[in-house]
């Protein structure tokens, strides 16, 4: 699969999805006017990707900010890219956040909580 590489504006994250290397990120800030819009050719790439998955999995996301409506398309990826698990992969979430960044760190607590999944906060 190729790459798939999105540049960021000022409502939309930078998006790169590597699926030979099973790397995908997401950085900045995310609300769009129609996050469905934004986020379905992405969805649909990973839904591809989970078919046949690399050894290892990492998800990585950057938040500067992100609005509910992305939360929950945050949630259908995760879901999405966890299904590796069941096909023997490994499957793991970097959450990169600055250190005095308070309400990121704490949306990574709780993400880290409710998941099943190997999940790292990283301060950057």
């Amino acid at each position: 699969m190729e790459a798939l590489l999105i540049l960021a504006t000022n409502e939309t994250p930078s998006v790169s999805l590597k699926a030979t290397e099973g790397t995908f990120s997401f950085t900045g800030k995310s609300y769009p006017e129609n996050v469905n819009d934004f986020y379905d050719n992405i969805l649909n790439y990973l839904h591809n990707y989970v078919q046949n998955p690399v050894e290892n999995t990492i998800l990585e996301f950057t938040w500067s900010y992100y609005n509910t409506a992305t939360s929950k398309i945050m949630v259908k990826i995760i879901k999405e890219l966890k299904t590796v698990i069941n096909k023997g992969k490994a499957f793991e979430i970097k959450w990169n956040c600055k250190p005095n960044d308070d309400l990121m760190i704490e949306k990574g607590e709780e993400l880290k909580e409710i998941l099943d999944v190997n999940f790292s906060i990283i301060h950057i």
